[in-house]
């Protein structure tokens, strides 16, 4: 299940992203920066009003990678259910240093690390995290209007992120100048929660949030169930493609292949349910943003021998949703004298196929 966490700045927009769907508070002062915090006294008081109806999460603010000072603005938010710690742009030996000084408070509270998309992000520091007691790691970005957090990382890297999250059973979180396009892209990375504060404001960043705004967020990411269970399909669905998508890939099974890229064109063509007449939002139809970031996830997964595996597993991503009834997936090396050589395959879903995925 893929939870909204919904970023506030005090207890009435507390009681406005509760009444919209959020599933976690968040407390920050967006007006001073990307973690800019909120005061102890305004925990205080949010906490009070949402008085455990959802779990509250409080930033530490925009610190520099000092240890002293991390530890101080940590401990005066303790209150909360969950504290951010941004993992600012600084040398790994200063970063390991504050990890290392909050292990402490890592047993009194659930600390959260965050890294910047576009602040030199160490992934590496995961494990790090894991072993001093985190509860999680999220990626946001620092210049909220340089670009998304789609516009930062590849999906490749933001799938590896939650991969290894997942695997050191760190909670992973997602987040940065995310827009309502962006959830069905993310979502297929399962994270366990998406992170929203510009979106949920009918202007700037740091204007008020507004419940339609909030609950337009909400009906785009998938309730417990959704995106697992495939509605039985009856009758002719609909069609959307992406065609003549051409990436360099390391592709081959020669030696001459090895250490090389070359020009390889992939076409995808899914079968979806039919889509509705009223559909009037991303949220109501399956985008092609996501065949395209699968396809672009393939790309980076360095070298791979044979086509077929690559239409192999990109039929099996884009089968993963429950919306997809069938995929043709083609592959075509472009570099081999003929004009184009590869491989084209159909895969349909079978009945219970969903339950497994």
């Amino acid at each position: 299940m893929i939870r909204l966490l919904a970023s506030v700045t005090g207890p009435e927009e507390a009681e406005i992203v509760i009444a919209g769907g959020a599933d976690f508070v968040d407390l920050k002062d967006p007006r001073l920066g990307a973690l800019g915090a909120a005061t102890p006294a305004v925990l205080d008081a949010t906490l009070r009003a949402v008085a455990g109806r959802r779990p509250v999460s409080a930033v530490a603010g925009d610190l520099p990678m000092e240890p002293e000072v991390v530890v101080r603005e940590v401990t005066a938010r303790l209150a909360a259910d969950y504290v951010k710690i941004g993992l600012f742009p600084a040398s790994r030996e200063a970063r390991l240093s504050v990890i290392e000084a909050l292990r402490p408070l890592a047993a009194k509270t659930r600390l959260i690390a965050v890294f910047f998309a576009d602040g030199d992000p160490d992934f590496d520091l995961l494990p790090v995290l894991a072993e001093a007691g985190f509860a999680g790691a999220m990626i946001d970005t620092l210049g909220k209007a340089s670009g998304r957090l789609t516009a930062s990382l590849s999906p490749a890297r933001l799938w590896d992120f939650v991969r290894r999250s997942r695997g050191l059973g760190l909670m992973s979180g997602l987040a940065g100048s995310l827009e309502p396009p962006d959830v069905a892209r993310l979502v297929v990375l399962q994270p366990d929660y998406l992170g929203f504060r510009g979106a949920l404001t009918a202007g700037p960043r740091d204007g008020p949030v507004t419940l339609e705004a909030v609950r337009a967020i909400r009906a785009l990411i998938p309730v417990e169930g959704q995106g697992v269970v495939a509605t039985a399909a009856s009758g002719a669905g609909d069609r959307i493609f992406v065609r003549d998508f051409d990436l360099p890939l390391e592709i081959g099974a020669y030696g001459h292949e090895r250490g090389r890229k070359q020009q390889v064109r992939f076409s995808v063509e899914a079968e979806i349910d039919p889509i509705a007449p009223d559909a009037q939002s991303i949220g109501a139809v399956y985008s092609y943003d996501v065949i395209i970031d699968a396809i672009r996830a393939l790309a980076e997964g360095g070298h791979t021998d044979l086509v077929e595996t690559l239409a192999l597993d990109l039929a099996r991503t884009i089968l993963a949703d429950h919306r997809v009834r069938e995929v043709t997936v083609r592959v075509e090396k472009l570099e081999l004298g003929p004009r184009a050589v590869g491989v084209e395959i159909t895969r349909r879903r079978e009945a219970g196929d969903a339950d497994r995925n």
